[in-house]
C-alpha cells in the first residue's frame, strides 16, 4: 500500500514537472530565458507539498466551521496553513527569474 502511495506521489510530481518543463520550452521558443532543471524539480516538489498541505487543511475545514470539539481554525491554520504558505513561497522563489 505504501508503494502505491509513493508511486502516486512520483507520478503527480512527474506530471507537475512535465508541465513546468513545457512552460519553459515555450518560453525558450519565444526567445526568453529558461530556468535550470534543478529549479523546476524544486518547484515541482514543493508544489506537491503545497497541494497536499493545503488539501489536508481543506479536509478539516468543514468540521472547523461546524464547531467540532477538537478541531478549531487556529489548529487547521497552523497544521495546514503554515506548510502551505512556506511551500508556496518556495515555489514562487524557484520560478522567479534571476541568476543561477
Amino acid at each position: 500500500m505504501i508503494g502505491v502511495f509513493i508511486l502516486g506521489l512520483l507520478v503527480c510530481g512527474g506530471i507537475l514537472f512535465y508541465f513546468l518543463q513545457r512552460r519553459e520550452q515555450d518560453r525558450a521558443k519565444a526567445g526568453k530565458t529558461r530556468l535550470a532543471t534543478w529549479r523546476l524539480v524544486i518547484a515541482a516538489f514543493f508544489g506537491l507539498v503545497a497541494l497536499f498541505a493545503g488539501g489536508c487543511a481543506l479536509v478539516f475545514l468543514p468540521d472547523t466551521m461546524r464547531g467540532a470539539q477538537y478541531i478549531d481554525l487556529t489548529t487547521v491554520l497552523i497544521v495546514g496553513g503554515i506548510p502551505f504558505a512556506v511551500a508556496l513561497f518556495i515555489v514562487w522563489l524557484s520560478l522567479r527569474r534571476g541568476n543561477g
